[in-house]
């Protein structure tokens, strides 16, 4: 199981890391914090879900060759 932190989260949306976080405070997009006051986890499936949902294209940060 594959997590990603707010800020890789909006880099896959194309989105500022405070969106990813108040889509995740209205519970649009399901995270876990490890602390109570810790930092948000995202389960990349979770994005995914989300994102097909939304009908969003996430995209992946290209390899070099």
């Amino acid at each position: 199981m594959k997590f990603l932190t707010a800020y890789e989260a909006a880099k896959l949306l194309q989105v500022s890391h405070d969106t990813v976080v108040n889509l995740v405070k209205a519970g649009e997009l399901q995270a876990e914090r490890l602390t109570p006051r810790g930092r948000y986890r995202i389960n990349k499936q979770s994005l995914v879900d989300f994102a097909a949902r939304r009908k969003l294209t996430l995209y992946e940060p290209q390899q070099d060759q």
